[in-house]
């Protein structure tokens, strides 16, 4: 199978390169087309790996965010120039609906290849949103696309609220959740499933600190259960914005005793306090998918997370932990108290479903995927 990657944001997302990687143990070629605007981006995240051709287009500029369809017919003009043989591929991914699926569906038209496409954050919350005078053309992107891709069931929700009933008719049976993948690395030590409850809790919470993430809640929370004499300590990892407002409220809370601010630190230190805590909670606001639940799990910590967001909808509510108001403590509470009262059947459930959110199985999701499209082109 052979491939046509178009990933207009590869050079600012790892996860990118884990997933191609990983897909060239099962697909025989794959061309990535990534367009740029800065000759310091040539190269930025390319893996050196058989098969995986990268083709880096100094080409955007800053009118392409105001002049889409030019854009679009740019790329296209300029993957046709690179690569002669395009009708070699059996099909194409768009990374992106707005910026990838522009161009894919250009492509489709003229030479017939079956594209996927998928829809990130800045597609809806920034392009669909603002870009009024582009839905009737997005529209068709969508209805001749021949699968559509959401990282988490909570974002294909959202989504399909925002679009017309009508559109979304035609395309909700050909939409597919697939997650993204967790480094390996979370993997190589058998995870800590705790066999007893914890006598003292120790929660953990990791992010940028800033409004989203929203610490605040957690700090709440926590002066909550220390009114009710609950013996915890709290584990936050990460910087942000509000890294000094949080220690100084922190400390206006009279919780700095039990509150340890970390800040940045590496994936093997952050591997190490996940298998010193016991639940891991993070009431985001928003949040599109939030590998830091799936991490956390891998290490067999039960979660607490934001309902209809990032992972909610991934596990049957209660199973590895459970959904809550962003914004109501006593809920957060009260779901501390059930994981509490089975601690270790949250803790086995967690570290069990993380397997499923491998580098490995999600691509061979994806190379399925393709392989039942391929043959179906027009």
């Amino acid at each position: 199978m052979k491939i046509l990657h178009l990933c207009s944001y590869y050079t600012g997302n790892k996860l990118y390169s884990k997933l191609f990687s990983e897909l060239t143990r099962i697909i025989d070629n794959q061309t990535i087309y990534i367009p740029i605007r800065s000759q310091k981006l040539i190269n930025k995240n390319k893996i050196d790996m058989q098969n995986l051709e990268y083709l880096y287009d100094l080409i955007l500029n800053k009118y392409d965010r105001f002049l889409y369809r030019g854009k679009i017919k740019k790329q296209q003009r300029r993957i046709e120039e690179n690569i002669p043989s395009i009708n070699a591929f059996d099909t194409i991914h768009a990374h992106t609906l707005f910026s990838d699926g522009g161009t894919a569906y250009l492509l489709k038209q003229k030479y017939g290849i079956n594209y996927v496409v998928s829809i990130r954050n800045t597609d809806i919350h920034v392009f669909y949103k603002y870009g009024l005078h582009l839905r009737p053309f997005i529209y068709k992107v969508l209805k001749n696309a021949s699968a559509i891709v959401f990282i988490s069931h909570a974002y294909q929700k959202k989504t399909f609220d925002l679009l017309p009933s009508k559109i979304v008719e035609l395309i909700r049976d050909k939409s597919k959740v697939i997650p993204n993948g967790i480094d390996e690395k979370w993997f190589n030590l058998a995870p800590v499933v705790k066999s007893e409850s914890p006598n003292k809790l120790r929660l953990l919470f990791t992010g940028s600190l800033d409004k989203n993430k929203n610490l605040s809640s957690v700090l709440k929370l926590g002066t909550l259960l220390q009114s009710e004499n609950v013996d915890f300590y709290l584990n936050v990892a990460g910087d942000g914005p509000l890294f000094d407002q949080c220690r100084l409220k922190t400390k206006q809370m009279g919780l700095d005793n039990r509150v340890k601010f970390h800040g940045n630190i590496s994936k093997e230190e952050l591997i190490c306090i996940a298998d010193n805590s016991d639940v891991f909670i993070l009431p985001s606001y928003k949040e599109t998918f939030g590998i830091s639940y799936i991490e956390a799990m891998s290490r067999g910590l039960p979660i607490i997370y934001t309902r209809n967001e990032g992972v909610d909808g991934y596990f049957p509510e209660g199973k590895v932990g459970y959904s809550t108001d962003p914004d109501d403590i006593i809920e957060m509470k009260d779901r501390l108290n059930l994981i509490v009262k089975d601690y270790n059947t949250f803790s086995s459930n967690s570290a069990n479903e993380a397997r499923k959110f491998n580098w490995q199985d999600i691509a061979l999701k994806y190379f399925e995927l393709h392989t039942n499209i391929r043959t179906k082109k027009i």
